[in-house]
């Protein structure tokens, strides 16, 4: 005979898949409020290093490696030249301040303006074989240049676009090395995180399992936090449209962020019952297991930042709402 499943027993076994998702929305509430930290946390270490000026600076040497002679005659380094143009300086503050940003079209504005050609085709060879050097290895930025102009067919305005576009693909490289740098920052800031506040999955786990008000606090935590990112997300372009600020204000502003953002993480957890920190170390070799193996996952999962985590808790939480409505009439 077939067995039915009373009305019972289908009620526990979507009480235990809900229970399930709870305790997962709990862990990723987590990871969310300390990746929001950790997030914080880097952009500050990577204002007061200054990350990206400092990568966009090696690119601009890589991509402009080579010489122009300058307005006395002498042989100057094309990349600082072309920091030094009017156009580069008013995207920095001070003197000797280097944008993090150069948009694409000013690369091939300033270029233009260092060669000293404008919509003059005949001239433009001229100009480029009048760089220094006598090879690419002595002036590599001649050669690609000229390059350009061999394969523009002389045509100026292409000849600007190509510029542009080679620039766009070498910005692709040093947006990979500022992702390696600020990964291993995540990481190392994570594991800081991670470690001071004993926030370990596999006992969280366990604590989210076996307590109800736990998780159900940490659902409404969960929701709050959902929503304040929306808000924060909305207020993006209103933020960027504000004046640019020093690297020294930025760094000091993100800084506060940061420190904010942590103490809210340890608030919010504390409000819902977990305890946090450390009160007693392990006692046995399974114990140990047990903690270093949860303190792990813990750090490898907020090093991956609060947008990684964001859209996720999201999308728990709408699985979350469909599944509650579908049974409710």
């Amino acid at each position: 005979m077939k067995r039915v499943e009373t009305g019972h027993k289908k009620w526990r076994k979507y009480m235990f898949g809900l229970e399930t998702l709870d305790v997962l929305i709990g862990l990723v509430t987590i990871y969310l409020s300390f990746g929001i930290a950790c997030t914080a946390f880097v952009e500050a270490i990577s204002s007061w290093m200054g990350l990206r000026s400092k990568n966009l600076k090696d690119g601009m040497h890589e991509f402009f490696q080579g010489s122009i002679t300058g307005p006395d005659g002498k042989a100057k380094t094309f990349a600082d030249e072309f920091y030094n143009h009017p156009l580069i300086q008013t995207l920095s503050k001070g003197k000797d301040g280097r944008p993090s940003y150069i948009p694409t079209k000013i690369v091939g504005q300033v270029v233009e303006s260092m060669l000293g050609f404008n919509e003059q085709a005949e001239g433009l060879k001229e100009v480029l074989e009048a760089l220094p050097g006598e090879n690419a290895v002595e002036n590599r930025i001649k050669y690609l240049l000229l390059e350009f102009y061999s394969q523009v067919k002389g045509d100026v305005t292409e000849f600007r676009q190509a510029v542009e576009n080679h620039f766009d693909a070498s910005m692709e490289r040093v947006v990979g090395w500022f992702k390696r740098q600020t990964q291993f920052v995540a990481f190392m800031v994570s594991a800081v995180l991670v470690l001071f506040a004993n926030a370990d999955t596999v006992e969280i786990a366990h604590s989210l399992a076996s307590n109800p008000e736990a998780r159900g606090m940490m659902v409404q935590v969960a929701g709050k936090l959902v929503e304040e990112r929306k808000a924060i997300e909305a207020n993006l372009e209103t933020q960027k449209s504000k004046l640019p600020e020093t690297a020294f204000e930025a760094a000091k502003k993100k800084t506060k962020a940061a420190d904010e953002a942590y103490s809210r993480a340890i608030s919010d957890l504390g409000s819902t019952g977990l305890k946090l920190g450390w009160k007693e170390l392990p006692n046995t070799a399974g114990g140990w297991f047990s903690k270093i193996a949860g303190l792990l996952v813990s750090i490898l999962a907020v090093s991956l930042g609060a947008p990684f985590w964001f859209q996720v808790l999201q999308r728990f939480i709408q699985v979350r709402g469909a599944g509650a409505r579908s049974n409710t009439k």
